[in-house]
């Protein structure tokens, strides 16, 4: 990146936080923060400060090009060892992160499904209110989950392991969910679902329309699944009329074809060396909602309705003013608010509105055209 590009990167992330005062997180003063250059993304830490003006102070005075804090509360956050920072407990936070270069506007949909679900896990599942949980756009290509309910301030890394287990379904035995139990007396059950005095009475008993938690997302699962088969339309409805009982008599072998994908499409994915290590870590340091990003320049946007969120356009930091550039990597094509730009070529000149170009600079595939002297 040439020079002329990283001073005018450096203005532009300079504008923004003396135009736009960035909310600090709850108890700040027992926050740790760290910043990070265009080269690395922690550059530094054991930073805090007394107030949120101070933070700001400092954001547009110093203007890293990364923000992070941490996801503890301590005693002293200026410590330079963890021992002496006395930590006090820490958030609960959950890091969903994409394997795009660009942002994608189909893996961002598949990862804006995946929070819906963690948020229905951590509401539902573990009785979390929802007003304790925030969500927020990761800058790049991801979501943040902070949750920051009081009951789970002073949990272990291996109890949040247990809480990361159970949201991606790691370990999870269906089976444990089934079981075979008399039938009814003078009631006994073919695998057709029709009374027949020749078969054995017991039926094979699982999930039902009132279970919670894994059990019911199975139930539902497959629910829909029938719902949606091509099968006899009579055959059909008795099987989902015994399947609202619980009772799963006539529907073994879409027991075994099905069971792993629908498990799939509610289980949170989480890399293990990366994703998980945000959520088991007491000590970790997450992006400052609000903050640049300064692999991207598109802000870490507080998300109000995931439903409707669209990172392209919600978290776009920067105007339309038009930027000369000269592209020195190949680009595959990316949306930016309503419009998409690419594929370009290395060597090539172009000119882009300045939030575009600034998402190729910091993505290092672009530099700003050389102004005459």
């Amino acid at each position: 990146m040439n020079v002329e590009t990283k001073i005018f990167l450096g203005r532009r992330f300079k504008e923004f936080y003396l135009r736009n005062p960035v909310p600090a997180p709850r108890r700040v003063e027992q926050r740790e923060f760290g910043f990070g250059t265009l080269d690395d993304k922690i550059k530094f830490r054991h930073k805090s400060f007394a107030s949120e003006r101070e933070m700001q102070q400092y954001l547009q005075r110093d203007t890293p090009f990364f923000v992070s804090y941490s996801a503890a509360y301590y005693e002293f956050p200026e410590s330079r060892t963890m021992a002496g920072k006395a930590w006090q407990g820490a958030d609960l936070i959950f890091d969903l992160d994409a394997d795009a270069p660009f942002l994608d506007e189909r893996v961002m949909s598949d990862l804006r499904r995946q929070a819906l679900n963690l948020l229905n896990f951590l509401t539902e599942d573990f009785g979390f209110e929802s007003e304790n949980i925030s969500v927020n756009f990761s800058g790049s290509k991801g979501y943040h989950l902070h949750c920051r309910d009081e009951r789970i301030l002073k949990l272990t890394g291996d109890e949040r392991r247990e809480i990361v287990d159970y949201v991606t379904a790691t370990g999870l035995d269906r089976k444990h969910y089934f079981h075979e139990e008399g039938a009814p007396a003078g009631i006994v059950f073919s695998a057709t679902g029709k009374r027949d005095p020749k078969e054995q009475s017991a039926i094979y008993v699982g999930p039902a329309k009132d279970s919670t938690g894994w059990p019911g997302r199975i139930y539902r699962g497959v629910w829909d699944e029938l719902s949606r088969s091509g099968m006899d339309e009579g055959k059909k409805r008795r099987l989902l009329d015994m399947l609202e009982r619980g009772m799963w008599e006539g529907v073994e072998g879409f027991r075994d074809k099905s069971f792993d994908k629908i498990i799939r499409s509610y289980a949170v994915r989480l890399t293990e060396d990366t994703d998980k290590m945000v959520t088991l870590d007491t000590s970790r340091l997450i992006r400052l909602p609000m903050s640049l990003h300064g692999g991207t320049g598109l802000k870490a946007a507080v998300v109000r309705d995931l439903s409707t969120f669209r990172p392209q356009a919600d978290a776009v930091a920067f105007g339309d003013a038009e930027t000369s550039l000269t592209v020195t990597k190949d680009v595959q094509s990316f949306p930016m608010k309503d419009n998409s730009y690419g594929p370009l070529s290395a060597g090539e000149n172009i000119a882009l509105p300045e939030h575009a170009a600034i998402y190729l600079m910091l993505k290092d595939c672009a530099e700003l055209v050389k102004q005459p002297s």
